[in-house]
């Protein structure tokens, strides 16, 4: 057991050549290894960099750098493993009919978890940290909350995912120690099953429609100017948006950081477009975006910082949407 460090000094004094100061200093060095922080011990849906400094070493997590990979060769968390959010990566592939960013195959997903050091089982729970980059437009912050989905979608359980708030630039803004350094990860094994109980498909959305008045409500990520049909996405053959879908841009649940707003703001935000017609346990929410990006942000904020148990996501988006001819609405 370490000394209580309020005798250090008198052990001190029985060593002449040693200051009080220097081995209370390392003391307090061993004892903050050995022992994990009370801080530690609450991992938030979001995390800031200097809990992440504070708490990386002393639990079983895995820091995952999701911007590209020249970005994470430049400078990058210690530790930190690069895995790229793109649309052809471990967390997303073509589906049919080009529809882009859908899941990825499951087998696939868990063999990469697996291979970056992300167990599953009771005695390697592993926690993950998620680190996007910002921008503008918000496709960078985006990737945090759609690798998240994509985990959920993987089997991790609640509570065992995090956004570094703010992500890499808040880290450096802080001037948190980087480095070029390359980690190779510890594999372990990860055995889980698929969650597809927050899924829905063309069908299921088609049949919601027109059903604000029963609290059921389409919520739509995209910019103000493509879900009015202003602007045409590459990606959809028509202008225009579902019908009967509200609009909350993603872009508005970030600060110009890259930090997430408030939950008072949020929730702000989502009751100035959807009112009163649902809650956290009544009605129904389906976000849908482009092609699933923003739609990912939407999912992230209403369940994990909201609490929502009510929302479901339309992966397929207004890309799938607009191209097997449903009707669009300006």
């Amino acid at each position: 057991m370490l000394p209580s460090l309020a005798i250090l000094p008198a052990i001190a004094g029985l060593l002449p050549s040693v200051s009080a100061a220097a081995l209370s200093s390392n003391a307090q060095k061993i004892e903050d290894r050995a022992i994990t922080p009370l801080a530690c011990l609450f991992f938030g849906d979001i995390v800031s960099p200097w809990w992440l400094n504070r708490c990386k070493q002393h639990l079983d997590m895995v820091v995952i750098d999701l911007r590209s990979a020249e970005e994470y060769a430049v400078s990058h968390i210690p530790g930190s493993i690069s895995a790229p959010f793109e649309p052809i990566s471990a967390w997303s592939q073509m589906g049919p009919g080009d529809l882009l960013l859908e899941l990825p195959e499951y087998n696939d997903l868990a063999a990469f978890l697996g291979s970056i050091g992300v167990g599953n089982s009771p005695s390697t729970a592993t926690k993950i940290v998620l680190v996007n980059g910002v921008g503008v437009p918000a496709f960078p912050q985006a990737a945090g909350p759609r690798v998240a989905l994509t985990l959920k979608f993987a089997g991790l359980s609640t509570g065992r995912v995090a956004i570094l708030d703010g992500g890499f630039p808040a880290w450096t803004s802080e001037s948190l120690p980087s480095t070029t350094e390359v980690p190779v990860p510890v594999p372990k094994t990860f055995i889980s099953s698929p969650d597809r109980s927050f899924l829905v498909d063309i069908n299921y959305v088609a049949s919601k429609i027109n059903k604000n008045r029963q609290g059921i409500f389409i919520l739509d990520g995209r910019d103000q100017a493509v879900y009015n049909g202003s602007v045409l996405e590459e990606w959809a053959q028509r202008p225009g948006h579902i019908p009967s879908a509200k609009n909350l841009p993603t872009q508005k649940v970030w600060n110009p950081d890259g930090s997430f707003k408030s939950t008072f703001e949020l929730l702000a935000l989502l009751r100035q477009q959807i009112g009163y017609g649902a809650s956290r346990s009544y009605g129904e929410i389906i976000v849908s975006c482009g092609v699933g990006g923003y739609a990912s942000g939407l999912y992230w904020v209403l369940t994990r910082m909201l609490g929502f148990d009510n929302v479901k996501f339309f992966d397929g988006s207004a890309q799938q949407w607009s191209n097997e001819g449903y009707p669009m609405e300006l």
